[in-house]
């Protein structure tokens, strides 16, 4: 029963990255959860000496890396884990009002949030809001599936990448059908806020 809880768990924490990725860069150009997406349109705006656009992508990289430092230190120093999540659901909310850029940043800022108060689910390491260094875990754990650990790694892995997938497939559908689409992250984020206390 625990471990279907965690699963759930994981699975919920990754629709939202994944549904906010999506709605993110469909909407500003922009990932707030997947930095490497980030880096790569940073490194193709500088060759392509497009000056703006390359200070966005590296604002963006630059929110999302402090507010992964001010999360993690604020969770080393005993605040629980359900405050930056429900943190998580107000901003991405809120994003959904701030036009351009700020909106994309406070997503950013969001994502990072999530990603650095949850690190680990059911015993494994798990990214929520992207999903490379999942795969790659993942990968590594299949040639030593007949291990119990490793089967256990293998289902959380592969629970986390579908539902990143299956929420860019609703973040995506979201912003074709709702006004404010930011606000099924922001549900998923609150939920997670409940789960987690």
């Amino acid at each position: 029963m625990e471990k279907l809880r965690d699963l759930g768990r994981a699975a919920l924490l990754c629709l939202i990255g994944g549904s906010a990725d999506a709605i993110a860069y469909l909407r500003f150009g922009t990932f707030v959860g997947a930095m490497s997406g980030n880096t790569v349109l940073l490194g193709i705006d500088l060759a392509g000496g497009r000056a703006e656009r390359a200070l966005y992508h590296a604002a963006i990289i630059a929110v999302f890396f402090a507010a992964i430092i001010a999360t993690r230190t604020a969770v080393t120093f005993a605040v629980p884990r359900a405050v930056p999540l429900f943190l998580t659901a107000i901003m991405l909310a809120g994003s959904q009002f701030i036009p351009g850029p700020w909106g994309a940043a406070l997503s950013a800022a969001a994502l990072g949030m999530q990603t650095s108060a949850v690190l680990r689910i059911g015993g494994v390491s798990i990214n929520t809001v992207f999903v490379t260094g999942d795969l790659v875990r993942l990968g590594m754990a299949v040639p030593l599936a007949a291990a119990p650990e490793h089967r256990n790694r293998m289902l959380f892995l592969g629970a986390a990448w579908t539902a990143y997938a299956a929420g860019a497939v609703g973040g995506a559908a979201a912003l074709k059908l709702i006004a404010y689409p930011m606000a099924v992250p922001a549900v998923l984020a609150l939920i997670a806020a409940v789960v987690e206390r």
